[in-house]
């Protein structure tokens, strides 16, 4: 059997594996997570933000743009 992938990761894991050495602050992530410029949406379980492994960042504006269409 192979290794299963997570089902979900630290926020802060996940901006390591998108971003590597130029991750954002942790006070831009929460931003991003209250703007809801990461989907699907993180889930806050304790005091922490977890995300799925394929969560991507979305700009606010392009996602405006795609629902005015």
């Amino acid at each position: 059997m192979g290794k299963s992938m997570p089902r979900l990761i630290p926020l802060s894991d996940w901006a390591v594996e998108v971003f590597g050495e130029h991750k954002p602050h942790p006070s831009t992530l929460l931003r991003w997570v209250h703007d809801g410029r990461i989907r699907p949406l993180p889930r806050k379980i304790g005091r922490t933000y977890f995300v799925e492994p394929k969560a991507e960042y979305v700009e606010i504006e392009c996602d405006l743009l795609e629902r005015t269409m």
